[in-house]
């Protein structure tokens, strides 16, 4: 789901937001981005849950996923934010490409 609408959907979830900016502020700090574990415990979810958000953001264009041997390391990606600024500066003229 690479539409607008998939980005506004999937930020439309708090647990989602929430995932989404402990993934973003751990960018910040982090080369590698956060893993799953990670995420579980700094928001307080458990591992089936933070997976399940994890894939939708990815899903957006939000977020990216790297396995790394058997951690799997969650980065924001740019794809999603830049289509949603797109939007956001001019809904009127927004077309999806």
């Amino acid at each position: 789901m690479r539409a607008i609408t998939g980005v506004f959907k999937a930020l439309s979830n708090p647990n989602r937001l929430r995932v989404y900016q402990v993934v973003c502020k751990a960018a910040r700090r982090l080369k590698k981005g956060l893993t799953i574990e990670q995420i579980c415990r700094e928001t307080g979810m458990k591992q089936p849950a933070v997976s399940h958000h994890v894939a939708h953001l990815e899903r957006a264009g939000l977020v990216t996923r790297t396995k790394s041997r058997w951690w799997v390391h969650c980065t924001p990606a740019k794809e999603g934010v830049e289509r949603a600024a797109k939007f956001c500066s001019d809904p009127a003229a927004y077309r999806e490409e």
